[in-house]
Protein backbone atom coordinates (compact mmCIF):
# COMPACT_ATOMS: atom_id res chain seq x y z
CA UNK A 1 0.00 0.00 0.00
CA UNK A 2 1.30 3.30 -1.15
CA UNK A 3 1.81 5.86 1.54
CA UNK A 4 -0.99 8.88 2.14
CA UNK A 5 0.25 12.21 2.66
CA UNK A 6 -2.71 15.25 3.79
CA UNK A 7 -1.69 18.34 2.87
CA UNK A 8 -3.19 20.93 5.25
CA UNK A 9 -2.99 24.12 7.83
CA UNK A 10 -4.87 23.19 10.29
CA UNK A 11 -3.97 20.77 13.39
CA UNK A 12 -7.10 20.91 15.04
CA UNK A 13 -9.51 20.37 12.00
CA UNK A 14 -6.93 17.06 11.41
CA UNK A 15 -7.41 15.05 14.63
CA UNK A 16 -10.56 13.45 13.57
CA UNK A 17 -9.17 12.29 10.78
CA UNK A 18 -6.52 10.69 12.67
CA UNK A 19 -8.24 8.79 15.07
CA UNK A 20 -10.00 7.33 11.81
CA UNK A 21 -7.11 6.52 10.56
CA UNK A 22 -6.03 4.83 13.73
CA UNK A 23 -9.05 2.94 13.93
CA UNK A 24 -8.30 1.22 10.52
CA UNK A 25 -4.59 0.35 11.46
CA UNK A 26 -2.84 3.27 9.15
CA UNK A 27 -0.97 5.74 9.95
CA UNK A 28 -1.34 8.78 7.18
CA UNK A 29 2.07 11.37 6.78
CA UNK A 30 1.52 15.25 7.18
CA UNK A 31 2.25 18.18 5.10
CA UNK A 32 1.91 21.21 7.17
CA UNK A 33 1.68 23.46 4.55
CA UNK A 34 2.78 27.48 5.63
CA UNK A 35 6.15 28.34 4.52
CA UNK A 36 8.73 25.64 2.62
CA UNK A 37 10.18 24.98 -0.24
CA UNK A 38 8.35 22.98 -3.32
CA UNK A 39 11.87 21.27 -5.05
CA UNK A 40 10.14 21.58 -8.40
CA UNK A 41 12.96 19.48 -10.23
CA UNK A 42 13.19 16.20 -8.15
CA UNK A 43 10.88 13.41 -7.83
CA UNK A 44 8.38 13.16 -5.63
CA UNK A 45 7.23 9.74 -3.48
CA UNK A 46 4.40 7.75 -5.30
CA UNK A 47 2.17 8.39 -2.85
CA UNK A 48 -1.70 9.42 -2.38
CA UNK A 49 -1.47 13.19 -1.66
CA UNK A 50 -4.92 14.68 0.11
CA UNK A 51 -5.52 18.38 -0.30
CA UNK A 52 -7.10 19.85 2.40
CA UNK A 53 -6.23 23.37 2.18
CA UNK A 54 -8.93 25.97 3.13
CA UNK A 55 -9.77 29.56 1.99
CA UNK A 56 -9.76 30.28 5.64
CA UNK A 57 -6.63 29.65 6.31
CA UNK A 58 -5.28 33.64 6.52
CA UNK A 59 -7.46 33.46 10.16
CA UNK A 60 -5.62 31.33 11.62
CA UNK A 61 -2.02 33.53 10.49
CA UNK A 62 -1.20 31.41 7.41
CA UNK A 63 -1.71 34.17 5.05
CA UNK A 64 0.15 32.48 2.11
CA UNK A 65 -0.78 28.49 2.81
CA UNK A 66 -3.14 28.36 -0.57
CA UNK A 67 -0.45 29.79 -2.79
CA UNK A 68 2.31 27.73 -1.41
CA UNK A 69 -0.32 24.80 -1.86
CA UNK A 70 -0.86 25.37 -5.38
CA UNK A 71 2.44 25.26 -5.74
CA UNK A 72 2.81 22.25 -4.61
CA UNK A 73 0.16 20.64 -6.34
CA UNK A 74 1.32 22.24 -9.52
CA UNK A 75 4.41 20.21 -8.75
CA UNK A 76 2.70 16.62 -8.13
CA UNK A 77 0.37 16.86 -11.10
CA UNK A 78 3.44 17.51 -13.17
CA UNK A 79 4.83 14.48 -11.98
CA UNK A 80 1.52 12.71 -12.62
CA UNK A 81 0.57 11.84 -8.59
CA UNK A 82 -2.53 10.43 -7.49
CA UNK A 83 -4.02 14.24 -5.52
CA UNK A 84 -7.43 14.20 -4.26
CA UNK A 85 -8.74 17.74 -5.03
CA UNK A 86 -6.02 18.88 -7.33
CA UNK A 87 -5.61 22.09 -8.21
CA UNK A 88 -8.21 23.03 -10.21
CA UNK A 89 -9.99 22.38 -7.42
CA UNK A 90 -8.20 24.47 -5.18
CA UNK A 91 -9.20 27.52 -7.63
CA UNK A 92 -12.37 26.43 -6.88
CA UNK A 93 -11.64 26.92 -3.39
CA UNK A 94 -10.82 30.42 -3.09
CA UNK A 95 -13.21 31.91 -5.40
CA UNK A 96 -16.56 31.87 -5.25
CA UNK A 97 -17.62 33.42 -8.89
CA UNK A 98 -15.65 30.11 -10.33
CA UNK A 99 -17.97 28.13 -7.80
CA UNK A 100 -20.77 29.72 -9.11
CA UNK A 101 -19.92 29.53 -13.04
CA UNK A 102 -19.39 25.66 -12.52
CA UNK A 103 -22.56 25.39 -10.63
CA UNK A 104 -24.01 26.66 -13.24
CA UNK A 105 -22.80 25.19 -16.04
CA UNK A 106 -23.70 21.54 -13.98
CA UNK A 107 -27.40 23.26 -14.00
CA UNK A 108 -27.74 24.11 -10.82
CA UNK A 109 -29.60 27.76 -9.36
CA UNK A 110 -26.99 30.47 -7.34
CA UNK A 111 -28.09 33.17 -6.15
CA UNK A 112 -27.67 36.36 -8.01
CA UNK A 113 -24.36 37.98 -7.26
CA UNK A 114 -21.63 40.27 -8.00
CA UNK A 115 -17.79 40.70 -7.52
CA UNK A 116 -16.96 44.39 -6.79
CA UNK A 117 -13.04 45.16 -6.30
CA UNK A 118 -12.68 48.96 -4.70
CA UNK A 119 -14.36 50.82 -1.30
CA UNK A 120 -15.39 53.43 -3.47
CA UNK A 121 -17.34 51.03 -5.98
CA UNK A 122 -19.26 49.34 -3.57
CA UNK A 123 -22.11 51.81 -3.29
CA UNK A 124 -23.10 52.24 -7.18
CA UNK A 125 -22.80 48.79 -7.29
CA UNK A 126 -25.35 47.98 -5.26
CA UNK A 127 -28.06 50.57 -5.65
CA UNK A 128 -27.43 49.46 -9.49
CA UNK A 129 -28.39 45.28 -7.96
CA UNK A 130 -31.21 47.09 -6.77
CA UNK A 131 -32.36 43.95 -4.79
CA UNK A 132 -32.77 44.84 -0.89
CA UNK A 133 -32.37 43.07 1.34
CA UNK A 134 -28.61 42.23 0.04
CA UNK A 135 -25.46 40.21 1.62
CA UNK A 136 -22.53 41.48 1.36
CA UNK A 137 -19.62 39.05 1.71
CA UNK A 138 -15.60 38.76 1.14
CA UNK A 139 -14.76 36.58 -1.81
CA UNK A 140 -12.18 34.85 0.65
CA UNK A 141 -13.56 34.33 4.31
CA UNK A 142 -14.36 30.95 5.55
CA UNK A 143 -16.35 29.45 7.99
CA UNK A 144 -18.89 32.94 7.11
CA UNK A 145 -16.88 35.16 8.50
CA UNK A 146 -17.79 38.84 7.53
CA UNK A 147 -20.80 38.00 5.87
CA UNK A 148 -23.33 41.08 6.63
CA UNK A 149 -26.87 41.65 5.58
CA UNK A 150 -28.36 45.28 5.06
CA UNK A 151 -31.66 46.29 4.15
CA UNK A 152 -31.18 49.31 2.46
CA UNK A 153 -28.06 51.52 0.55
CA UNK A 154 -27.55 53.62 3.33
CA UNK A 155 -26.90 51.06 5.77
CA UNK A 156 -24.29 49.82 3.41
CA UNK A 157 -23.13 53.22 2.62
CA UNK A 158 -22.78 53.72 6.83
CA UNK A 159 -20.95 50.68 6.45
CA UNK A 160 -18.70 51.60 4.07
CA UNK A 161 -17.27 54.92 5.87
CA UNK A 162 -17.28 53.19 9.02
CA UNK A 163 -14.26 52.16 11.22
CA UNK A 164 -15.50 48.45 10.97
CA UNK A 165 -15.08 48.79 7.34
CA UNK A 166 -11.80 46.21 6.04
CA UNK A 167 -10.76 44.81 2.98
CA UNK A 168 -10.78 41.52 2.14
CA UNK A 169 -8.30 39.48 1.83
CA UNK A 170 -8.26 39.42 -2.37
CA UNK A 171 -9.68 42.92 -2.43
CA UNK A 172 -12.90 41.28 -4.01
CA UNK A 173 -16.22 41.77 -2.28
CA UNK A 174 -19.58 39.86 -3.32
CA UNK A 175 -22.72 41.76 -3.21
CA UNK A 176 -25.64 38.57 -2.94
CA UNK A 177 -29.29 38.54 -3.36
CA UNK A 178 -30.64 37.11 0.24
CA UNK A 179 -32.63 34.44 -0.34
CA UNK A 180 -35.32 34.41 2.24
CA UNK A 181 -35.07 30.85 3.93
CA UNK A 182 -38.40 28.50 4.22
CA UNK A 183 -36.68 27.74 7.53
CA UNK A 184 -34.08 29.08 9.86
CA UNK A 185 -31.56 26.46 8.45
CA UNK A 186 -29.47 25.64 5.48
CA UNK A 187 -28.04 22.20 4.17
CA UNK A 188 -24.70 21.64 3.95
CA UNK A 189 -24.65 17.39 1.56
CA UNK A 190 -21.47 15.87 2.08
CA UNK A 191 -19.64 14.35 -0.37
CA UNK A 192 -16.61 11.67 -0.58
CA UNK A 193 -15.45 10.09 -3.81
CA UNK A 194 -17.86 11.99 -5.65
CA UNK A 195 -20.50 9.95 -4.06
CA UNK A 196 -23.31 11.35 -1.28
CA UNK A 197 -22.76 10.60 2.57
CA UNK A 198 -25.20 12.72 4.07
CA UNK A 199 -26.60 16.21 4.85
CA UNK A 200 -26.60 17.88 7.94
CA UNK A 201 -28.83 21.01 8.65
CA UNK A 202 -27.10 24.16 10.01
CA UNK A 203 -29.50 26.29 12.12
CA UNK A 204 -28.51 30.03 11.25
CA UNK A 205 -30.94 31.50 13.82
CA UNK A 206 -27.11 32.39 15.72
CA UNK A 207 -25.66 33.90 12.63
CA UNK A 208 -23.65 33.09 9.90
CA UNK A 209 -20.35 31.28 11.48
CA UNK A 210 -21.48 27.98 9.81
CA UNK A 211 -18.36 25.86 10.02
CA UNK A 212 -19.53 22.15 11.15
CA UNK A 213 -16.10 21.17 12.63
CA UNK A 214 -16.39 20.13 16.26
CA UNK A 215 -14.17 22.87 17.33
CA UNK A 216 -15.98 25.71 15.40
CA UNK A 217 -19.42 24.52 17.06
CA UNK A 218 -21.35 26.51 19.41
CA UNK A 219 -22.76 23.33 21.30
CA UNK A 220 -19.95 24.03 24.19
CA UNK A 221 -22.32 27.36 25.14
CA UNK A 222 -25.47 25.48 24.98
CA UNK A 223 -27.25 23.57 27.91
CA UNK A 224 -26.07 19.77 27.18
CA UNK A 225 -29.92 18.74 28.42
CA UNK A 226 -31.65 20.56 25.33
CA UNK A 227 -31.87 17.86 23.08
CA UNK A 228 -33.55 20.93 20.90
CA UNK A 229 -30.66 23.31 20.94
CA UNK A 230 -28.00 21.22 18.37
CA UNK A 231 -27.27 23.48 15.46
CA UNK A 232 -25.98 20.96 13.39
CA UNK A 233 -29.02 17.99 12.66
CA UNK A 234 -28.29 15.07 10.16
CA UNK A 235 -31.08 15.29 8.25
CA UNK A 236 -32.29 12.61 5.62
CA UNK A 237 -34.49 15.08 3.46
CA UNK A 238 -32.77 15.26 0.55
CA UNK A 239 -31.60 11.81 0.53
CA UNK A 240 -33.12 11.02 -2.92
CA UNK A 241 -33.48 14.33 -3.84
CA UNK A 242 -32.58 15.17 -7.50
CA UNK A 243 -30.59 17.86 -6.27
CA UNK A 244 -28.03 15.58 -4.79
CA UNK A 245 -27.68 13.55 -8.06
CA UNK A 246 -27.05 17.26 -10.09
CA UNK A 247 -24.44 18.01 -7.32
CA UNK A 248 -22.49 14.47 -8.18
CA UNK A 249 -22.50 15.05 -11.69
CA UNK A 250 -21.01 18.91 -10.61
CA UNK A 251 -18.49 17.09 -8.78
CA UNK A 252 -17.51 14.48 -11.39
CA UNK A 253 -17.50 17.47 -13.93
CA UNK A 254 -15.00 19.51 -11.71
CA UNK A 255 -12.83 16.64 -11.19
CA UNK A 256 -13.66 17.19 -7.09
CA UNK A 257 -13.47 14.27 -4.86
CA UNK A 258 -14.35 15.52 -1.33
CA UNK A 259 -16.86 18.48 -0.54
CA UNK A 260 -19.22 19.99 1.51
CA UNK A 261 -21.81 21.78 -0.41
CA UNK A 262 -24.29 24.32 0.96
CA UNK A 263 -27.69 25.23 -0.24
CA UNK A 264 -30.79 27.13 1.05
CA UNK A 265 -34.64 26.38 0.00
CA UNK A 266 -36.35 29.74 -0.34
CA UNK A 267 -40.34 30.15 0.80
CA UNK A 268 -41.29 28.73 -2.45
CA UNK A 269 -39.37 25.80 -1.91
CA UNK A 270 -36.85 26.53 -4.49
CA UNK A 271 -33.41 25.29 -4.12
CA UNK A 272 -30.32 27.69 -4.29
CA UNK A 273 -26.67 26.31 -4.27
CA UNK A 274 -24.42 28.97 -2.74
CA UNK A 275 -21.26 27.90 -1.44
CA UNK A 276 -18.41 24.69 -2.11
CA UNK A 277 -16.09 23.63 0.41
CA UNK A 278 -13.63 21.39 -0.69
CA UNK A 279 -11.76 21.71 2.84
CA UNK A 280 -14.89 20.31 4.73
CA UNK A 281 -15.28 18.89 7.90
CA UNK A 282 -17.96 16.80 9.56
CA UNK A 283 -19.43 17.51 13.30
CA UNK A 284 -18.95 14.11 15.22
CA UNK A 285 -22.03 14.82 17.71
CA UNK A 286 -24.52 15.36 15.20
CA UNK A 287 -23.16 11.97 13.42
CA UNK A 288 -23.28 10.41 17.10
CA UNK A 289 -27.13 11.70 17.33
CA UNK A 290 -28.19 10.82 13.81
CA UNK A 291 -26.34 7.11 14.61
CA UNK A 292 -25.36 7.04 10.99
CA UNK A 293 -23.50 3.89 9.44
CA UNK A 294 -20.78 5.82 7.39
CA UNK A 295 -19.54 8.79 9.11
CA UNK A 296 -17.68 11.43 7.23
CA UNK A 297 -14.21 11.20 8.99
CA UNK A 298 -14.64 6.98 8.23
CA UNK A 299 -15.45 7.54 4.30
CA UNK A 300 -12.64 9.61 4.01
CA UNK A 301 -10.34 7.61 5.06
CA UNK A 302 -11.62 4.45 3.77
CA UNK A 303 -11.79 6.76 0.50
CA UNK A 304 -8.16 7.40 0.53
CA UNK A 305 -6.84 3.86 1.92
CA UNK A 306 -8.82 2.54 -1.26
CA UNK A 307 -6.60 4.59 -3.69
CA UNK A 308 -3.70 3.83 -1.54
CA UNK A 309 -4.24 -0.02 -2.23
Amino acid sequence: MREIVVLHENEEWLAPLREAFKERGVEAKEWFLDEGVVPFTDTPADAVYYNRMSASSHTRGHRYAPELTKLVLTWLESQNRTVVNGSQVLALEICKLSQYAALQRAGLQVPKTQAVVGKEKLAGAAEKFAKWPLILKPNRGGKGLGVQRFESLTALESFVASGDYQEPLDGTWLLQEYIQPKKPHITRAEFVGQRFVYAVEVNTEDGFELCPADNCSIEDQICPTDQTSHKFTISRRFNEHEIIRSLENFLRSNDIDVAGIEFIENEQGELYVYDVNTNTNYNQPAEQRAKVKATGMGALADYLISLAG
